[in-house]
């Protein structure tokens, strides 16, 4: 049952995102209009942790998917650890102030991440972002993030800025 779920999750992302695609690309600025021809993600922050862990977040993400590219970086220091991971983007969705990027983990520190997809959610509120993050070490595989899905904005930025750029392709009936 829960296998038909993410299926069917994965199922809705490739319709919508096919349906996006299919009103037409663009590329650079819309002709001299001044407003973005793709969404984007970028921009690093340190995560607000009172116990006086480390966590740092780097997105340079570009593109509606299934043409999303880009990279990401996650730190973790903390007392006694430290843990690391960057990636290439697979998916980059946003809808207003919030993103959703997703992507393939490709150097790590961490046993268990190597080449498994997470996934991140950024809230772009001025110098108050919150951002949120689904994964974790799996050796089994078992626990599989889907393209485009990750979870709500449950930390606090510290210090540090995102930029979340919405776009969405002329004539999709979205934006």
């Amino acid at each position: 049952m829960k296998r038909s779920r993410e299926l069917a999750a994965v199922g809705a992302a490739m319709v919508l995102a096919t349906t996006l695609v299919a009103a037409g690309p663009a590329s650079g600025e819309e002709a001299g209009k001044g407003k973005p021809a793709e969404p984007s993600l970028v921009g690093s922050a340190k995560m607000l942790r009172k116990d006086g862990q480390d966590v740092r977040f780097a997105f340079d993400a570009h593109g509606l998917f299934p043409e999303s590219r880009g990279t990401f970086r996650v730190s973790h220091v903390g007392d006694g650890f430290s843990a690391y991971f960057r990636g290439r983007v697979d998916c980059l969705v946003v809808g207003g102030p919030v993103a959703v990027v997703t992507g393939i983990v490709e150097d790590t520190d961490v046993p268990g991440l190597k080449d498994r997809r997470v996934g991140m959610t950024v809230y772009d509120n001025g110098k108050r972002d919150r951002l949120g993050y689904s994964w974790g070490p799996d050796p089994e595989h078992q626990q599989i993030v889907p393209p485009c899905l990750s979870s709500a904005t449950f930390e606090r930025v510290e210090s540090g800025d995102f930029k979340a750029v919405e776009w969405f392709p002329p004539g999709s009936g979205l934006g």
